[in-house]
């Protein structure tokens, strides 16, 4: 026959042997405080016998066993029985990250850190971005309202910043972070092509040789008649010539 001995303040079960004999009644065993006849029952590898209430009842034991802490995962070993780890705000289950939190009774990623994630990734891409389109136009705005970009330097500038522009939009619309669709970065710049050659204008046949115009006969200037000597005074008249006679 085997007494059965139980802790005072908790009834667990601590040890069994042979009671000792009365001496007074050898048809007597003595029975100690805190130990009982009563066989405890069969435990498993995760209950331990305790006596309570007169009676033998099984409760959790996990000593030994390596669990870890539901609020900050820190592995650590149950040093007593009588209560399960969830009891005591422990698990047998690891903590799978540290991004992970013991919830409902598993441990899983808040809702509200994957959110928190998708935005700061979301912003980082937004930034990453923003920093590439910032230094394609790196020194070029007053270079832009100088009028010294040529043609290209204008198409990439102008380019680049409808960019920055497009990526802000997306971060204020209203599905941001979780439908993202970002704008694809400038086109390569394709110069105007040439202008078509223009023909080359056919010679203008040369004028056929004119005759020289004669030259215009000038009528022939009538004389002006003289007028008649006339006689100066005091000057003798000359004689008249002499007639000739047409019998002689």
């Amino acid at each position: 026959m085997l007494i059965h001995h139980y802790n005072q303040s908790t009834g667990e079960y601590l040890s069994s042997g042979q009671p000792d004999a009365d001496p007074r009644n050898p048809e007597r065993w003595l029975v100690p405080s805190w130990a009982t006849f009563d066989m405890p029952p069969a435990r498993t590898p995760t209950s331990w016998p305790f006596y309570r209430d007169s009676a033998w009842t099984l409760l959790p034991d996990f000593r030994g066993r390596l669990c870890y802490r539901t609020d900050t995962g820190e592995a650590v070993e149950i040093a007593t029985a009588g209560k399960t780890p969830d009891e005591l705000g422990l698990t047998t289950q690891a903590q799978p990250s540290p991004r992970h939190a013991w919830i409902n009774g598993a441990w899983a990623i808040p809702a509200a850190l994957l959110e928190r994630e998708k935005r700061d990734a979301a912003m980082a891409e937004f930034e990453r971005r923003l920093e590439a389109a910032r230094k394609a136009n790196a020194g070029k705005a007053d270079a832009y309202a100088a009028g010294l970009l040529d043609d290209e330097g204008i198409y990439y500038f102008k380019a680049w910043s409808a960019y920055q522009m497009a990526l802000v939009s997306v971060i204020q619309a209203d599905t941001f972070p979780d439908s993202v669709t970002w704008p694809t970065t400038p086109a390569p710049y394709v110069p105007p092509p040439p202008p078509p050659p223009q023909p080359e204008p056919e010679p203008e046949p040369k004028p056929e040789p004119q005759p020289e115009p004669l030259p215009e006969s000038k009528p022939t200037p009538e004389p002006e008649p003289q007028p008649a000597p006339q006689p100066q005074p005091n000057e003798p008249s000359a004689p008249a010539a002499p007639v000739a006679d047409p019998a002689a």
